[in-house]
């Protein structure tokens, strides 16, 4: 994995080395390397920008306080991956994390129930926010560790012996895992995502409408319609042109938007690294 900044790993490296000497901008530049994924993946695992800033915060200043526990052992990004790994699976409880697939199915029926639309100006971008809240909730119908198995492997694209080492468990009991969450996913899409599906009777445009009459939906009450975000990757524009089956599941998933972490985010780790108040050397 490449670093989010213009740096090399080589870079990236030598940056690592002067951060563990106490050298702040070189914290921020391994700041800057690391905290859009750990954000994107603290979003997917909690389901709600607060819950996932709260955790992001959190990880990013074990990181940063323990680079010097970094032995080189693993690449940097490894590391990191198993620090938000083992941070999030014992996370506080999302406010989103209530979500079954039964509850998501009888949520979905009850829109779709509902044959009133919604204002034209508005359903453009309601449909989009009932497509990336349904794709959210699907992936928060499963268990935690279930879920970040998934995540790992077919959203940000570790191999299988990568993301068993970041979990600390065998490549098999990975590879349960992540076939277990594939099956559940392709199961619940194949049988109602019209994304998925196109003779699937369930419509974004259809829930969104239901939504908005049920007065559920606001442009105030947005989670990741208006969610800042990065460009998408060409990696994955070229995916989706490519899986099919069990892996359209993680074409419908991935396609998501790659949110970025939020500026306050960044401002309030910033704002610790200047002032002094993390302590970089800690082994």
């Amino acid at each position: 994995m490449s670093a989010e900044t213009d740096g090399s790993e080589e870079q990236l490296a030598a940056w690592i080395r002067a951060a563990t000497a106490g050298d702040k901008s070189a914290a921020q530049h391994v700041l800057a390397a690391v905290q859009q994924r750990v954000y994107r993946l603290a979003l997917r695992m909690l389901g709600h920008p607060q819950d996932a800033e709260d955790a992001a915060q959190e990880i990013l200043i074990v990181v940063l306080t323990h680079l010097g526990s970094f032995r080189g052992d693993s690449s940097f990004f490894t590391w990191v991956w198993r620090i938000a790994a083992r941070r999030l699976l014992e996370f506080k409880r999302g406010r989103r994390e209530t979500d079954s697939f039964e509850a998501l199915e009888g949520r979905l029926d009850g829109f779709l129930a509902d044959p009133r639309a919604a204002d034209e100006p508005e359903s453009a971008v309601f449909a989009q926010e009932v497509r990336l809240r349904c794709t959210e909730a699907m992936l928060l119908s499963l268990d935690r560790p279930s879920r970040i198995a998934y995540l790992l492997g077919d959203v940000f694209n570790l191999s299988g012996d990568d993301a068993a080492a970041v979990l600390d468990i065998d490549p098999a009991t990975y590879r349960k895992r992540l076939a277990r969450a594939r099956q559940r996913l392709y199961d619940f899409m194949r049988g109602r995502c019209g994304v998925f599906d196109p003779t699937n009777a369930c419509r974004c445009e259809r829930v969104a409408a239901g939504a908005a009459a049920s007065n559920l939906f606001s442009r105030e009450s947005l989670l990741f319609a208006v969610h800042p975000r990065r460009a998408p990757s060409p990696v994955v524009q070229r995916a989706a042109q490519e899986m099919s089956g069990l892996l359209r599941v993680a074409e419908v998933i991935r396609d998501d938007p790659e949110y970025a972490a939020p500026e306050l985010l960044v401002a309030r780790l910033r704002t610790l690294l200047t002032a002094e108040r993390l302590e970089l050397l800690r082994s």
